[in-house]
């Protein structure tokens, strides 16, 4: 055997786990080459001293306890419903200032509004509006229904006829 084929070997020799064979071939090795013979010695000497140096670490037995007594429990709690309510109120008053942002888009398709209606409606939304932002999250959607239905009396109202 070879210093280079007996390296693999080194630490297998010193935990005995060779077979028979390996065994015997790596002592034949170990009695003819003194350089293998030294770090076999030292492996073996760095072994030992582990083996009387081992720590056997074992936690508190009141670890679990503490890590669960640590634990915030008001931090993990669920969502409740009311902030489910806000957010819903929120999606919807979207969708009232997209549909009253529709509408007023559209008042210009419309022949039988009149310009002057169509700033009173502005001036009347602007008003509403304004007067919502101290509360804009609770209201706004009223106020967009309100204005829907005053676009829609607008709407429907009969044309009137200019006389000159």
């Amino acid at each position: 055997m070879t210093c280079y084929r007996s390296r693999n070997n080194w630490h297998s020799y010193v935990k005995a786990s060779l077979n028979e064979a390996e065994l015997e071939d790596m002592t034949a090795h170990l009695t003819h080459c003194s350089e293998c013979l030294d770090i076999v010695s030292i492996i073996q000497e760095t072994a030992g001293i582990f083996a009387k140096s081992q720590v056997i670490l074992s936690p508190p037995s009141t670890i679990k306890l503490n890590v669960m007594m640590a634990i915030d429990k008001n931090r993990y709690k669920k969502v409740s419903f009311p902030h489910l309510l806000e957010l819903k109120n929120w999606g919807f008053s979207m969708v009232a200032a997209g549909v009253l942002l529709l509408a007023l888009n559209l008042t210009s398709l419309a022949p039988t509004i009149e310009s002057g209606q169509v700033a009173q409606l502005n001036s009347q939304i602007v008003q509403q509006i304004s007067l919502q932002i101290s509360h804009p999250f609770e209201r706004i959607s009223q106020a967009a229904y309100s204005a829907i239905g005053r676009l829609e009396t607008i709407t429907s109202s009969p044309p009137k006829n200019k006389q000159e």
